[in-house]
């Protein structure tokens, strides 16, 4: 695996979107990124020096921090494995595209040589002017990331493109940064979360999966640089923003949508939990307690979702999931040779449903099984990926 982003420094600039960096600090400091933070002058009135060296537990360096450019950015440079701009703005895009270093922040953008993740965040306007677009496709030419925006309200009142990705997705993005790009121009296809199918306006009958899994394959996707689309079921997870995102609930309403997304995807990842069964009726009113007596509920199968889509493949390498009890190893090999896939990702109930972390194996067709020891399942979504692309002849280790 590639290696992780421990020392990350970050530079904000005077965007409103500068009150949530202690936050993403914060979030960061969960995964042990130690974070050194650099901080322009409008931006050190929108959120307070104490508040970010307290919560990133190192000095906070600014325009006014003695021998600036004599020794703090050639010692700033050489510590960090990341350099990450949060939020920045217009006029900070532009300036690092024309080579300006008329502060701490830019002459660091200058001096850096390690990658560099750009997080923008403006108004839709300067977002679309021909000014702005231009010097991020300078950045990108240069080979630095600039993140995606999201949509929604803004600062100005406004609602449209130009506001910070979530704070969880821009950590996301810094904890993949080492990772290969070798799914840039790519489309992933990703099945996520539980299916709920209807007993009656008020119950269903589903299962235990929280969509972690699922979640986690898209971010790792993105930061691989995928085009990635999500059709999830009601998971407690929640995706990252820059994800194309569907949303349904039973089992033939997963396989609709998937099936409309399957002929232009490249790799399809079948990590929903797809209910195997559904009530033969649904009540149209909630069902009475029963003073006395039992309730039987028939139950008729549902489509299996991955053969179904297994025997449409062209160009798709599709990954399945096998989530078992007992001899679960064998049973996973069988499915895989009956729906058809290119892989399939065994766990075992005990090591995977509900937890942060899972123990998985991987199988193939004509391979010996992969077995890895438990990790988290952020760990497991780049290792699958990782092993999908080579086999894609997309990766080279």
């Amino acid at each position: 695996m590639n290696r992780e982003v421990r020392h990350l420094l970050l530079g904000i600039t005077g965007g409103i979107a500068a009150y949530k960096t202690p936050l993403l600090i914060r979030q960061l400091a969960k995964d042990s990124v130690d974070v050194k933070v650099v901080l322009t002058r409008s931006a050190g009135s929108l959120v307070g020096v104490d508040a970010l060296r307290t919560v990133s537990g190192n000095p906070v360096f600014t325009d006014e921090t003695p021998a600036v450019y004599d020794l703090d950015h050639i010692r700033l440079a050489e510590w960090a494995d990341l350099f990450l701009i949060c939020p920045a703005t217009a006029n900070t895009i532009a300036r690092i595209a024309r080579g300006i270093a008329d502060n701490l922040l830019t002459t660091l953008a200058l001096s850096f040589k390690g990658p560099k993740l750009i997080a923008p965040a403006m108004n839709t306007v300067m977002w679309r002017n021909p000014a702005t677009v231009d010097a991020v496709a300078v950045l990108k030419k240069r080979g630095i990331r600039v993140l995606p925006v999201a949509s929604g309200p803004l600062a100005c009142g406004d609602d449209g493109e130009g506001r910070m990705l979530a704070v969880e997705t821009v950590a996301e993005y810094v904890l993949g940064a080492n990772l290969p790009r070798c799914l840039e121009g790519k489309k992933v296809l990703v099945a996520s979360g539980p299916t709920a199918e209807p007993l009656d306006p008020v119950r269903v009958i589903t299962n235990r999966s929280s969509g972690r899994m699922g979640a986690a394959l898209a971010a790792a996707a993105l930061c691989m640089g995928a085009d990635v689309t999500v059709v999830s079921g009601p998971a407690e997870a929640g995706l990252p923003e820059g994800v194309t995102v569907k949303r349904v609930t039973t089992a033939d309403e997963m396989a609709d949508a998937l099936a409309a997304e399957f002929g232009s995807s490249d790799m399809c990842i079948m990590a929903a939990a797809i209910s195997d069964f559904r009530p033969r009726t649904c009540s149209q009113e909630k069902i009475r307690r029963l003073e006395k007596g039992s309730l039987s509920i028939e139950l008729v199968p549902n489509q299996d979702v991955a053969s179904n889509l297994a025997r449409k493949k062209t160009k798709q390498f599709m990954i399945c999931f096998s989530l078992e009890t007992g001899d679960g190893e064998k049973r996973a090999a069988e499915k895989m040779k009956r729906k058809g896939c290119d892989m399939m990702v065994y766990n075992s109930v005990e090591s995977a449903l509900g937890k942060e972390t899972s123990r998985i194996s991987l199988l193939y067709p004509q391979e010996a099984v992969q077995r890895l020891e438990s990790m988290s399942k952020r760990e497991s979504a780049r290792i699958i990926l990782l092993h999908a692309a080579k086999r894609m002849g997309l990766y080279n280790e």
